[in-house]
């Protein structure tokens, strides 16, 4: 008589993320992260977002693999003032030529951008430009963990759990000294997980569209 074998557990292989892989990243941020106006600018818009944590000194971008192929990526920042200048200097109109494509095709879209960010937008510009200098209070380095998506049919298998520990052990390297994030409030197995791997809930916000996020804190240290 034969015993029926145990589910092999799916070994997760971590590695960079390269320009090849944005095609299928902004495929799963389309599925798993379908709320937000990004998605709403299209992929053209999100391709360019996630090339800017291909370029940016202070990014962190893994891709995870199961059986090679891809199971889920992160992106994020271990310096998330040095990661803004980055974008706003070097990425700010390539990011707008994608964005205004979208919006001149889409009225109603650029009526919800007037309405709810483009004068958040523009402050941000202007701090931007008036960043404190290095060494000061206002410079205590903060990193963000930014995007998670892990593919629906390799969750719970370690996929997720992989890629937040390798980029909380990068923060370390890097002397992080404050990790955050969001999850959304109403994703009770979002908290939870984040939850286990060390997160406290820090404060709750809510997006220009009156979305409410739950803020994370980490000490990498």
């Amino acid at each position: 008589m034969s015993l029926p074998l145990s589910p092999r557990t799916p070994v997760v292989s971590l590695r960079v993320m390269e320009l090849r892989d944005i095609p299928a990243v902004v495929h799963l941020h389309r599925i798993n992260l379908s709320q937000g106006f990004f998605v709403e600018l299209g992929d053209k818009f999100l391709s360019r977002y996630y090339r800017t944590f291909l370029t940016s000194p202070a990014a962190v971008a893994l891709i995870a693999e199961v059986d090679g192929e891809r199971a889920g990526f992160l992106v994020g920042c271990t310096d998330a003032a040095v990661h803004h200048r980055h974008v706003i200097r070097l990425e700010r109109w390539r990011l707008a030529r994608a964005g205004a494509t979208s919006l001149l095709l889409r009225p109603a879209l650029t009526a919800k951008f007037m309405r709810t960010r483009a004068q958040r937008y523009t402050r941000g510009l202007k701090r931007a430009r008036e960043h404190a200098p290095a060494g000061t209070a206002e410079s205590r380095r903060t990193g963000v963990l930014s995007h998670i998506a892990i593919r629906d049919d390799l969750r719970r298998h370690g996929v997720g759990r992989a890629l937040v520990t390798a980029f909380v052990n990068i923060a370390k390297v890097h002397g992080v000294e404050r990790l955050q994030l969001q999850a959304a409030a109403d994703n009770t197995a979002a908290q939870r997980f984040y939850e286990d791997l060390g997160w406290k809930q820090d404060a709750e916000i809510q997006d220009p569209d009156d979305k409410s996020w739950i803020s994370y804190v980490l000490d990498p240290r």
